[in-house]
């Protein structure tokens, strides 16, 4: 009879623990700090670029670098976290054609942003999120540089692996939308650099 006791409240206690463990990875899946990266395309719109071209009858075509990012965050539940991120967009390479000749220059784009992240977390991983905050631009071009505050907006989805905890994937398009100044005349520019990239994050 003792022993029926002892094994019934054995089995009680590891019950309990069972079902209070499962309810705290429960709360806590969609909830802690995280850190990932991520690689992708860089889309960049040279609003300055292309009128000061069409001004002087320059032809010009460009290629980017991929981007690369940095990403880390804290997640408070299924909806709503809070997100940095350093983007490097590598360099946009110009051929610039002028009277049949060539030249060639390079501007290199990187940012700091922190936003915040809204969406919902699906029992089955899913989340749809929307990105939006601020941030500092730095450009350098040859001897020119210039820095200034910019706006970063993005939408993507992630999914969370079931089967490792806290691992998680996402595809995302975003983009830092900034102010540029022509030197000569004055008149300002809404530039905008973004990118369609894959990533990945860890939560601890």
């Amino acid at each position: 009879m003792k022993k029926l006791v002892i094994a019934t409240v054995m089995c009680s206690l590891l019950s309990s623990y069972a079902v209070a463990s499962e309810n705290n990875t429960a709360v806590n899946k969609y909830k802690g700090f995280y850190v990932g990266g991520g690689v992708g395309t860089t889309d960049f719109h040279d609003k300055l670029g292309s009128e000061m071209s069409k001004i002087n009858n320059i032809g010009l075509s460009t290629k980017s670098d991929a981007a690369y990012k940095v990403i880390t965050g804290y997640q408070f539940n299924r909806i709503v976290s809070i997100e940095a991120q350093y983007t490097s967009y590598g360099d946009t390479k110009y051929t610039a054609v002028s009277e049949g000749e060539k030249s060639h220059f390079k501007i290199k784009q990187q940012s700091y942003s922190i936003a915040a992240n809204i969406g919902y977390t699906f029992d089955n991983g899913l989340r749809p999120f929307a990105t939006a905050g601020l941030g500092q631009m730095f450009i350098k071009s040859g001897g020119f540089k210039k820095d200034g505050g910019l706006y970063r907006l993005g939408a993507g989805v992630e999914y969370q692996i079931k089967q490792i905890p806290g691992l998680g994937m996402r595809v995302a398009y975003e983009a830092d939308l900034y102010t540029l100044q022509n030197p000569e005349t004055g008149k300002k520019y809404n530039q905008s650099v973004g990118s369609w990239y894959v990533g990945t994050t860890y939560k601890f």
